[in-house]
């Protein structure tokens, strides 16, 4: 007994010398990013995703959505200097939608008037898919792994069955072509995050750009759908206050945050601050108890070419039957069974959980411990 007891001991003295990274597993993430940068949602999430010690970012991959593709894959690359995480391969993604295109949305607009405000790299007045520009300091010396976004991400679960999360955080097209490649990778999946769609049925860039994509990705049943919508990630704000508790509390960031939140104005017509959609879905990974409640929707994309093309559809369960006034189609009252047999989830869909309510000052604390780690 004396000698089992020595051996405990010893065994729990080793585990308690291990770092807190080596004895809690890592989550192991995919991330695939619209990568505008150098400000805003998108730059900042990957930041999180690249300096989070309780995340395993197995790669970035880029696809066009609040930027084009090339400038995009410029600033993820940027991304992992500026996080000292250059092991992190970074692969493009496609540039352009399955089917919609520039064109197609200014033939809409001029039929049903333009009802998205940011049009992202559809904006008219949007730089040319091929031109790129130099983030602060000049441009990054590592360049983007060979080859295609879609097979990075097949070939990535694939290597990992069921371990991945999938940080899908732009539009939807490089998961859409890899679900279309090789569906096998869906039940792989151990869960797919998204950032995107209205809890409300409204617009949203990131499934309004490429709606074929998004309805491609949503209608495949994954083992967890998890989905931070445009009115959650406008619970939190970017704002100058807490980009100085940032700089204050230090960290490898600190002066990038510093030069590029506190000391460059802003161009002309432009805001440094902003919704934080993308590092509201980022800390939703990490730390669930960031969102105070979610509710189970159905949801899939409007892709008839018409004025709602690109919203959101959504069928939530109902609580009950419905009640009604009169029984006007018939004498008789209300059948329960025949009604819940006919209500229904459409087929084609499956639950996602759509994050409703947000803990914003959790939400806050957790995102200032990532960048100043």
């Amino acid at each position: 007994m004396r000698k089992l007891a020595i051996l405990v001991f010893a065994l729990a003295s080793i585990l308690l010398c291990l770092p807190a990274s080596a004895q809690q597993k890592k989550i192991k993430v995919i991330a695939d990013q619209d990568s505008a940068g150098p400000q805003g949602t998108n730059f900042l999430s990957l930041l999180m995703l690249l300096r989070a010690p309780q995340i395993d970012l197995l790669g970035i991959t880029t696809v066009s959505g609040d930027q084009w593709v090339e400038p995009a894959t410029v600033f993820a690359l940027w991304a992992t200097e500026q996080a000292g995480r250059t092991d992190v391969p970074v692969i493009k993604g496609a540039e352009r939608p399955l089917v919609n295109t520039k064109r197609d949305t200014e033939l809409r607009e001029a039929l049903y008037g333009s009802y998205v405000e940011w049009h992202g790299s559809f904006n008219p007045d949007a730089p040319k898919p091929s031109e790129t520009w130099a983030p602060p300091g000049g441009f990054p010396k590592v360049r983007p792994r060979p080859g295609r976004a879609a097979d990075f991400i097949i070939d990535t679960i694939r290597a990992n069955p069921g371990e991945v999360v999938l940080y899908v955080a732009g539009p939807m097209t490089n998961v859409a072509l890899a679900v279309r490649m090789d569906p096998g990778i869906v039940p792989l999946t151990k869960a797919i995050y998204i950032m995107g769609g209205s809890s409300s049925g409204g617009p949203e860039l990131n499934w309004w750009w490429d709606p074929e994509a998004a309805s491609i990705v949503l209608r495949e049943p994954w083992k967890e759908i998890v989905v931070t919508p445009f009115e959650a990630g406008a619970q939190v704000w970017s704002r100058e206050k807490l980009m100085r508790r940032v700089v204050d509390a230090g960290g490898p960031l600190a002066n990038h945050v510093k030069q590029v939140y506190l000391e460059t104005p802003a161009p002309a017509g432009t805001t440094m601050w902003s919704m934080m959609w993308d590092e509201l879905t980022v800390a939703s990974i990490i730390d669930s108890s960031v969102i105070k409640r979610s509710e189970t929707m159905y949801l899939d994309v409007d892709i008839d070419h018409g004025p709602k093309y690109g919203h959101t559809v959504i069928w939530k369960p109902p609580s009950d039957v419905p009640t009604f006034f009169l029984p006007y189609s018939g004498p008789r009252p209300v059948d329960r069974e025949k009604w819940l047999g006919h209500l229904t989830p459409p087929a084609q869909l499956h639950p996602a959980s759509v994050q409703m309510d947000v803990d914003a000052a959790k939400f806050e604390k957790l995102f200032v411990e990532l960048l100043s780690h």
